[in-house]
């Protein structure tokens, strides 16, 4: 009698966690936008349910003209060679500190090492995505609005979309700059990977909508944002993406030939998880 209690103790204890579980749409999701012979081809998985998958692609022109309509996948694309150069950003305790700093991780031939970066260290950053061009470094991160300021609290709140460079070459002091309050999975931003063109870093990003009409139509209450920032004087423009957005999302970004490719999917009715399709958005990059 005693173990059975137990086992439906426990039972119950789980419920919250199982129901608070994330659950991806059915439909066509996570895209991964790719330049293929200077034409970017978007490559999507289909998900019929949790354990069958497909994987599709798609095939458009630098300015967004379709060239080639969703199709199957017959052949599994090729993974690329471990022997390639890799760089991504951690952050690690700082000794005697209760912060944390940034470390770019670089990766040749198997090998990996650390360079510290020149940033100021923070308090629980969580590194989303980094991208190198040339010396420099750019990536995005989440930081809890509390420990921006001041200690964090046992009560959750606001997530922050930060942006930080960094001269990986000179070492001259980096740059952080405030993008604006995301949609989040859990802790982790819905914003996409950086991109360095037209001088200028781009990320694109999905926010609650900041209008009227996103209060009573479902498919409006999120947004897709397209920001960039100046790395010399650290401003910011934002636009909005045409298109349905959502919070439950994963987003892809690539640049060639004067364009940026940016998709993402999203539910087609703004119903969690729905049925989702893909997105994109193509924007010419200033002279």
């Amino acid at each position: 009698m005693i173990a059975r209690t137990a086992f439906v103790l426990a039972c119950v204890l789980c419920v919250p966690l199982i129901t608070q579980a994330h659950s991806d749409p059915e439909g066509d999701i996570h895209p991964d936008v790719v330049v293929e012979d200077g034409k970017f081809a978007i490559y999507f998985s289909a998900r019929r349910d949790a354990y069958d998958h497909d994987q599709w692609r798609m095939v458009f022109t630098a300015d967004g003209k379709i060239e080639q309509r969703r199709h199957l996948i017959l052949t599994q694309r090729a993974e690329s060679p471990q022997n390639l150069e890799h760089a991504g950003v951690d952050a690690r305790a700082t000794s005697g500190s209760s912060t944390m700093s940034f470390v770019l991780q670089r990766t040749h031939n198997g090998k990996m090492t650390d360079v510290p970066l020149p940033l100021d260290p923070v308090k629980f950053p969580l590194v989303r995505s980094a991208t190198m061009a040339g010396d420099w470094v750019g990536f995005t991160w989440a930081a809890n609005s509390q420990a921006l300021d001041g200690p964090r609290e046992e009560m959750p709140a606001p997530i922050q979309l930060m942006f930080s460079m960094a001269d990986v070459k000179n070492f001259t002091p980096g740059k952080t700059v405030l993008i604006g309050e995301p949609a989040t999975i859990y802790d982790f931003p819905s914003a996409s990977n950086p991109v360095w063109a037209a001088r200028r870093w781009w990320v694109a990003w999905v926010r609650r909508a900041q209008g009227e009409a996103g209060r009573k139509d479902p498919t409006r209450k999120w947004e897709t944002v397209l920001t960039s920032i100046d790395p010399l004087t650290s401003k910011l423009e934002h636009k909005l993406l045409p298109g349905l957005s959502n919070w439950n999302t994963s987003l892809s970004m690539k640049t060639t030939g004067g364009w940026l490719c940016i998709a993402w999917h999203a539910s087609m009715d703004g119903s969690y998880p729905g049925k989702a399709s893909i997105i994109t958005a193509f924007e010419k990059l200033p002279q």
